[in-house]
C-alpha cells in the first residue's frame, strides 16, 4: 500500500467506473471531485464490463473521453476482474487504487454513507455468512441479491432492504467492505437521477443517437470511430460464443470454473445447441438462483476459460489508459512505491514480471476476440496507446 506522508499537500481520489459511455451524469461527478480533490485517477473496466458484457466501445476511446472531460489518469481494471462479480470487481479496483496515491475512493451512490454503513456492519457480523447460506440452501429458488435484501429487511427494516438492492448502493456495500483493509476513506456522491444512465443510453438504436446524448467532448471523441469502431455490440459475436459453448458439450469442462456451479455449466452448454443467439441463450438459463449478469459472466467463463483462482487472486498489474499533465505526475509518484507492475505502454508488459506477462497475455487473447464486436473489425492492435495530453 501506497505510503501518503510525502503527499500531505496534495489530496488525491479515485473512481472505479465502466464510462460505457460517458454521459452527463459522469461530468457532474467528476466536477464536484475536482472541486474537491487536487487530481481524479479513474480505474476503468477494460473492453468487458462487469454486467459480463462487451464495452460499447474500445477501452482507449473511453479513457480519452474521460481525461478530455476532467480526469487526470485513467487505469485499467483488467480482464477478467472487469467483468466480474460485484465484490470481487470492487476489491480487484481498490486494490489497485491502494497502489496509486490517492486518500479517497468515491463511487456513486442511490443513499448515503450512514444507511451503506449500517447495512455493511449487519454483513460483517460473524453468523451474517451462515445466515446467509442457509436461507439460500432452505429456499433452492433464491438468488444471492434477494436473499441479501430479505436478511437486511429482517434485521434492519424495509427501508434498508430497498436501499440494499439499488444497482449503485450494491457496488457501494462491496467498496466499503474492500476499504477495510486500506488507508483510504470513501467519498460518497449522491446519485442525481435527473441524468439519463448508462442503460438508458446503451440501448438507442445507433451511434448517432448516443453521441446525441453525452457529453460534446465524449461525442467528438466516439463520433471519429463512428461506423467503424463504434458502438461495439455483442451480438456481432453470437457465432463465436454460440459455437464455442456447443463445441464444449463434446470437451471436458475447465477445472473451477468462476462463479459457474456445474449445473449452469449444463445448462448453458446444454442449451447452446437449441439457440442461435446470447440473447436467447441467456433467457433459456436464467431462473429464481441464476441472475441475467450471473449467466452472462458464466458465459464469459466457460468460453475464455475465466477460473475462480485466478479472479480470486489480485490483479498484479494495470495498464495506462490516458494521463493530463496531473495524472503524469501522480503516475511518476506512483511508479516508486507501486506492489502492482503500472504498464505505460502494451509492449511494456512483455518487460514486467512473470505473473504480469501470464495474466496481460490472457486478457490480450480476449481483447482479440472482443475487437470482432466492431461496426467494422480492426486489427487488435490498431491504434492501442494511451491518450496523453
Amino acid at each position: 500500500m501506497i505510503d501518503l506522508t510525502d503527499l500531505k499537500e496534495k489530496r488525491y481520489v479515485s473512481v472505479i467506473c465502466e464510462y460505457n459511455p460517458f454521459h452527463f451524469g459522469h461530468l457532474h461527478q467528476l466536477k464536484q471531485l475536482k472541486s474537491e480533490f487536487d487530481g481524479v485517477v479513474c480505474i476503468m473496466s477494460g473492453n468487458l464490463v462487469q454486467r459480463g458484457s462487451v464495452a460499447i466501445a474500445d477501452k482507449y476511446l473511453r479513457a480519452e473521453t474521460a481525461i478530455k472531460n476532467g480526469a487526470d489518469l485513467v487505469l485499467e481494471l483488467p480482464f477478467p476482474w472487469c467483468c466480474a462479480s460485484a465484490k470481487d470487481f470492487a476489491r480487484a479496483g481498490v486494490h489497485i487504487a491502494s497502489n496509486i496515491a490517492v486518500s479517497h475512493l468515491a463511487f456513486g451512490a442511490e443513499d448515503g454513507l450512514e444507511k451503506l454503513y449500517e447495512i455493511r456492519e449487519f454483513m460483517s457480523r460473524a453468523d451474517f455468512g451462515e445466515k446467509l447460506k442457509s436461507l439460500v440452501e432452505s429456499s433452492k429458488n433464491i438468488s444471492y441479491p434477494l436473499a441479501l435484501k430479505t436478511l437486511v429487511g429482517e434485521e434492519l427494516g424495509e427501508e434498508y432492504a430497498l436501499a440494499s438492492e439499488k444497482p449503485n448502493n450494491i457496488l457501494g456495500l462491496e467498496y466499503l467492505s474492500a476499504l477495510a483493509n486500506y488507508e483510504i476513506s470513501p467519498f460518497a456522491v449522491k446519485r442525481d437521477q435527473s441524468f439519463k444512465s448508462s442503460s438508458i443510453i446503451r440501448a438507442l438504436t445507433d451511434g448517432e443517437s448516443i453521441l446525441g446524448e453525452i457529453p460534446p467532448e465524449s461525442a467528438k471523441v466516439l463520433n471519429r470511430e463512428l461506423g467503424r469502431d463504434f458502438p461495439r455490440d455483442i451480438k456481432r459475436l453470437d457465432s463465436f460464443f454460440i459455437g464455442t459453448l456447443r463445441r464444449m458439450s463434446y470437451e471436458k469442462p475447465c477445472e473451477n470454473l468462476y462463479s459457474t456451479p456445474y449445473d449452469l455449466f449444463k445448462k448453458i452448454v446444454s442449451n447452446a445447441s437449441k439457440v442461435n443467439s446470447v440473447d436467447e441463450l441467456i433467457l433459456s438459463c436464467v431462473d429464481k438462483i441464476y441472475t441475467t449478469a450471473r449467466v452472462r459472466r458464466a458465459i464469459l467463463a466457460i468460453t475464455f476459460g475465466i477460473t475462480a483462482e485466478r479472479v480470486y487472486q489480485m490483479p498484479s498489474y494495470t495498464c495506462v489508459l490516458g494521463a493530463n499533465e496531473v495524472g503524469k505526475g501522480i503516475l511518476k509518484s506512483a511508479k516508486k512505491k507501486s506492489e502492482i507492475d503500472i504498464i505505460t505502454k502494451p509492449a511494456k508488459a512483455l518487460e514486467a514480471s512473470q505473473q504480469t506477462r501470464e495474466g496481460f497475455l490472457f486478457a490480450k487473447a480476449c481483447d482479440d476476440v472482443i475487437s470482432l464486436s466492431a461496426p467494422i473489425p480492426m486489427p487488435s492492435d490498431r491504434g492501442k496507446t494511451p491518450f496523453i495530453i
